[in-house]
């Protein structure tokens, strides 16, 4: 590995430290101020949407690695693959931030949201999250992909995988474990393959946000804030680009019928209910919370 590559590990590690420390209490007290908040599973109100931290360190990170790069003349593909991310990041967040700032409280799931469409002819804030969410995956696919039917699988997966995350969001710091382990699963995938793909650039552009949900994480867990649809939004789609970019479609196929398998799933079942009656799954979801979180 040469010293441009190096130095812009460097940069994604070490910027997301830098930014998101001071920047966590600063974005905290706006979105408390602005009303952003909501009744946890504990009934204390905490504040919510505060994926926006991962979104602002992530950008401002991936900015600085696109300038260096391109002062170094980094080839076209890897700067390309960098400016769809971060457009798929904002886009994502949008959408996700929408949803968390509308006053439609008690409406759940594609049934209920479909329902709302059907009995009332009217567009919820989660219809127009999955509206945007999929346009966002169509058009971040089309940029990653260079053949229709590799296109068509790669939005399916970036559209579930992004919705998937708002699933698990119902516990302190379950969707940033959902996250890594998506990322895990890719790079097992990946490295069993018939076909590897390779994968460095991706991983460059993963490295900042990844950096930041370790950060986020004991903030997460300790109940002191939670993601919010705009967090989890943008860790599906920044697990999707994973997939789509490091693992061969085959992977991609299974990994989209068990993602749609779940979703599915959760309109029938209760997550929560399962991970609590199944010991494992309730070790691995209580691990890094706080008594306190716990209660």
């Amino acid at each position: 590995m040469d010293a441009e590559w190096i130095t812009a590990l460097v940069i994604g590690m070490g910027l997301p430290i830098l930014i998101q420390r001071p920047l966590l209490p600063v974005m905290e007290q706006k979105l408390w101020h602005k009303g952003m908040r909501r009744t946890n599973f504990r009934g204390t109100e905490i504040v919510t949407a505060g994926g926006l931290v991962i979104v602002f360190s992530t950008i401002m990170t991936g900015v600085m690695l696109l300038l260096f790069l391109l002062s170094k003349q980094t080839a076209g593909r890897v700067v390309q693959e960098g400016v769809w991310f971060h457009l798929g990041i904002v886009s994502m967040a949008f959408w996700g931030w929408l949803d968390d700032a509308s006053l439609e409280k008690e409406i759940k799931g594609f049934r209920g949201h479909f329902g709302a469409l059907w009995r009332e002819r009217k567009m919820t804030s989660g219809l127009w999250k999955v509206w945007g969410g999929g346009s966002t995956a169509m058009l971040i696919a089309y940029g990653l992909t260079d053949s229709f039917w590799s296109w068509l699988l790669g939005a399916c997966v970036i559209a579930v995988s992004s919705n998937l995350l708002n699933l698990f969001d119902l516990r302190p710091a379950r969707a940033i474990k959902v996250f890594w382990l998506i990322l895990l699963l890719g790079m097992i995938m990946s490295m069993l393959s018939v076909y590897p793909v390779s994968y460095t650039s991706g991983w460059l552009w993963l490295l900042p946000i990844f950096i930041s949900t370790i950060l986020m994480f004991r903030h997460d867990a300790g109940g002191k804030i939670m993601l919010g649809d705009t967090g989890a939004n943008v860790l599906g789609f920044a697990a999707g680009f994973a997939l789509v970019q490091g693992v061969p479609w085959q992977g991609q196929a299974v990994l989209f019928i068990l993602f749609l398998f779940l979703q599915v799933a959760s309109e029938f079942v209760s997550f929560s209910q399962i991970i609590a009656e199944v010991k494992w799954l309730k070790r691995i979801d209580s691990w890094g919370r706080s008594a306190e979180a716990e209660k």
